[in-house]
């Protein structure tokens, strides 16, 4: 499988591979990463693509370019290599296009920057509070059309000005952020053309939803252990809310917590200590506890004690992205420190199969107890190149924290914090799908 990987990743990289000069004016580039399944994606949307047009994949530049997959790092390279280019066009694998319509509408546009924005209804800490109802940023799924002059610009001033970045979150959001701040551009949204469906005169659109779609079907809930992190005054509160939910009793799970209490029962692990954030050591003790304890299982999921899971959609991303169980690998909500490491943020979901576990309790000790758990497992990946795959479905918070259009083409597979929602409507309208054991191909139905 891996020489299958290497392979498929070299070929897909021969257009970024070559010393000659290039010279065309319409260059494309789709983002992308390197696991095989995401290749695969990315193989069937090439083919809407004539040869004559550049084709590049963020993925390629893993290797030579720190925080690759927030995009912005790329300009310097692409400019360079294509020094005539006047049009980059950003989008997604799932995105369709018409290439001789959007070229002409290239040629013509007095705009630099365009395509289908989205808008913040509310504060979002996703979006570091900081938001602007009138402010358009761009839906990648649409695809977003940007100038040399802008790119340009920007790749200008953002080398000379030197500004820290600290945290990537969301990278369509602090995409906008700095092309807004370094080059006083905004996103012309063009929704009208720019399109999430496909309608009469639309240049652009997404393929549907992403749909997780595998010829395996051989992953079972006998396969899956659930460690949750919990603390003893929210058993009756979250815990209880879980159990109305997802959390059903079918699952292998334990809770583990710093006490029991009369009306703990034996799904609650005790471990005798607390910390009011980071819960390193907590996390540690799940990874330890599945890996001595737990042999039979192959796949580990740990959640918060507020974390809303669809455990039927978890089932097949597991079956499309851990193709075998002798090469490590984590999925999760890939958030970015600075340019030093990637990690899979806490609160939506972490996945692992066992082989990752083993690697990473074999290899990291907590500094702490409350050394932030899921910065400390990117760092720990980091170092011991276990591989993170990033899940967009997996959501760091609450629905209303992202916009409605963008949530509409996704099939969400958790969001975290249950203050301020109804919890059992959130689940009932985003995440709930009755949990069945596989027995054919997985094919997710567009309902949203």
């Amino acid at each position: 499988m891996r020489s299958i990987l290497i392979l498929f990743v070299f070929t897909l990289s021969l257009s970024i591979s070559s010393t000659e000069p290039v010279t065309n004016e319409f260059v494309i580039l789709l983002i992308t990463q390197p696991h095989i399944y995401i290749l695969s994606q990315v193989h069937n949307a090439s083919q809407f693509i004539p040869p004559h047009i550049p084709l590049l994949y963020t993925h390629s530049y893993a290797s030579s370019i720190s925080n690759w997959y927030a995009i912005y790092p790329l300009f310097s390279s692409i400019l360079q290599q294509y020094y005539q280019l006047k049009w980059l066009f950003i989008c997604e694998p799932q995105t369709r296009f018409n290439l001789s319509e959007l070229l002409a509408f290239a040629k013509q546009t007095n705009d630099s920057y365009i395509g289908y924005g989205l808008y913040d209804s509310e504060p979002s800490i996703i979006h570091h509070y900081s938001f602007s109802f009138d402010t358009p940023y761009p839906d990648f799924s649409s695809g977003a059309l940007l100038s040399r002059s802008v790119l340009s610009l920007f790749q200008e001033r953002f080398t000379s000005s030197a500004i820290p970045i600290d945290f990537i979150i969301d990278i369509k959001y602090e995409f906008n952020q700095l092309i807004n701040q370094l080059t006083n551009t905004t996103l012309a949204d063009r929704r009208d053309l720019f399109c999430i469906k496909h309608k009469t005169n639309c240049l652009t659109w997404y393929d549907g939803q992403y749909d997780y779609s595998c010829q395996r079907n051989d992953v079972h809930l006998d396969n899956i252990y659930i460690g949750i992190k919990t603390f003893a005054d929210f058993h009756q509160t979250r815990v209880a809310l879980l159990r109305k939910t997802w959390l059903d009793n079918k699952l292998h799970y334990n809770l583990f917590t710093n006490e029991l209490d009369k009306d703990t029962d034996d799904r609650f692990i005790a471990i005798n200590e607390n910390t009011e954030r980071g819960h390193c050591h907590k996390t540690f003790t799940i990874l330890n506890y599945f890996y001595k304890n737990k042999g039979n299982f192959k796949y580990l999921i740990i959640a918060d004690d507020d974390t809303l899971l669809s455990i039927q959609r978890v089932l097949h991303v597991i079956e499309c992205f851990m193709l075998s169980n002798d090469l490590p690998i984590v999925l999760g909500e890939r958030y970015g420190y600075g340019a030093y490491y990637a990690y899979p943020t806490g609160g939506s979901g972490m996945i692992f199969n066992r082989q990752a576990v083993q690697q990473i309790v074999s290899n990291c000790r907590c500094p702490s107890p409350d050394t932030p758990d899921d910065m400390f497992l990117g760092l720990c990946l980091h170092e011991i190149d276990v591989p993170l795959t990033h899940i967009p479905e997996l959501h760091q918070a609450q629905p209303k924290a992202y916009p409605k259009d963008w949530l509409a083409h996704q099939k969400p597979i958790s969001f975290h914090k249950l203050e301020g929602i109804n919890v059992e409507e959130i689940y009932q309208s985003y995440l709930h799908e009755n949990i069945s054991e596989p027995t054919s191909p997985y094919h997710i139905k567009n309902e949203f």
